[in-house]
């Protein structure tokens, strides 16, 4: 089953795949409760298949089913950043770099270099680039053939959490990422 297919079932059914769960409340505990989501790539975008609210006073606005771009998000840019070159240049073509916020990326040798940061480190952050005052940290996640579905990402607010704080986040968000990948692979 591809990306599209399995977001559109778990849209439909209104429940995660088998096996996500306690990686993504683990990972939860693990980064003080902050916002966790699930997204995997549907078409040029990536639409959030799973959500785990903050224990804080404040509330995100995504909610499972929303799509999110891929050229200015943590988990769109994971993607992007691991994507055939052809695949990576037919989406910008089809989608453009248009800017959502004065931090966005909307140059393409900005992006090509901040993709090749991703696949070095083995993450994205997302520090406004999207949304005003939203920060986020995520992971890919991997079919076995190593093509990304999407990604996992611990969500803050900036006047909560630091950019040096959230990176602090990365070694259990790269566990739990490698974790819903195999389950997502058993679950095919």
């Amino acid at each position: 089953m591809g990306p599209r297919l399995r977001a559109f079932a778990v849209q439909v059914a209104t429940e995660e795949p088998r096996g996500i769960e306690r990686p993504l409340r683990g990972l939860q505990r693990a980064v003080g409760g902050q916002t966790v989501h699930l997204a995997l790539r549907t078409g040029d975008h990536a639409t959030y298949i799973s959500k785990i609210d903050a224990d804080q006073p404040y509330q995100m606005a995504s909610r499972v089913g929303m799509a999110i771009p891929l050229h200015c998000t943590a988990i769109g840019k994971c993607v992007l950043a691991h994507l055939p070159p052809a695949e990576l240049e037919d989406i910008v073509a089809t989608t453009g770099l248009p800017a959502r916020t004065p931090a966005t990326i909307t140059d393409q040798r900005r992006l090509d270099a901040e993709l090749a940061f991703i696949r070095d480190r083995g993450y994205a952050v997302d520090d406004e680039e999207n949304e005003a005052t939203i920060r986020c940290v995520a992971a890919p996640v991997f079919d076995p053939g190593r093509r990304p579905l999407g990604g996992v990402s611990v969500t803050t607010v900036t006047f909560a959490v630091s950019r040096e704080e959230l990176e602090t986040f990365v070694p259990h968000l790269l566990t739990a990422a490698d974790e819903v990948s195999r389950a997502l692979s058993r679950s095919r």
